[in-house]
């Protein structure tokens, strides 16, 4: 086995199971903590403040878009990005169409999927860049937030020149195009559950046991 065919093979497998099962276990051990030391979180549960919490932080509803509009809406718009592209374009539905699942569902339009692609990597450069530039941002920024931003950003970079031959001209980055595409996603994937990018499933867990808190003392979160 060559090393493209374990790109597109057995690393492809490790990548997603290293997702999926660390994943599980990141929020199985939040759970298993916060029962020994938030126990009175568990005694108020109501459903209300979670749901509530949810709808208030997943929708623009929240106190966060009136403090800082501009950010908090590039944020939404940068997520949102995040998540459809990859889910929903067709060409990584044909992929797993083509699988030994044969799963498909309907994509949205490829010339959406490129304006969200341009307008995510817009968004990517505007948090770097206020990360280097804004004191604030700075100081409470590490080597892994640049890092991470990189990479959560790569996949859609390298599809982006995969897809419109951008760098094809360019030696080794036109003829390997198609397997960075697939490694800087390999990547991101793996990393998720040991970095802060597992704040897409942690981020629940952590709102509803503040909403919790905050609802047991008759605040609204």
């Amino acid at each position: 086995m060559d090393f493209y065919s374990f790109v597109e093979g057995p690393l492809l497998w490790i990548a997603f199971l290293t997702f999926i099962i660390g994943s599980l276990i990141r929020a199985a051990l939040f759970l298993i903590v916060s029962r020994q030391k938030d126990r009175i979180i568990y005694q108020h549960f109501k459903w209300k403040h979670v749901l509530l919490t949810f709808i208030r932080w997943i929708l623009p509803l929240n106190r966060d878009v009136v403090k800082n509009p501009v950010v908090t809406i590039l944020a939404y718009v940068f997520h949102l990005c995040l998540i459809i592209v990859p889910i929903w374009y067709s060409t990584h539905i044909m992929l797993w169409e083509e699988s030994r699942f044969g799963w498909s569902w309907t994509p949205i339009p490829d010339n959406l999927a490129n304006w969200m692609t341009l307008a995510f990597l817009a968004i990517a450069l505007f948090f770097l860049l206020r990360r280097i530039f804004s004191d604030n941002i700075r100081l409470l920024s590490g080597w892994a937030d640049y890092l991470l931003l990189i990479v959560t950003a790569l996949p859609f970079l390298t599809g982006y020149f995969l897809t419109h031959g951008t760098v094809d001209s360019i030696g080794f980055l036109g003829d390997n195009m198609y397997h960075l595409h697939i490694l800087s996603g390999e990547l991101m994937l793996i990393l998720i559950p040991f970095t802060k990018l597992s704040h897409f499933i942690l981020f629940f867990f952590s709102r509803g046991a503040t909403a919790v808190e905050f609802g047991r003392r008759g605040y609204s979160m």
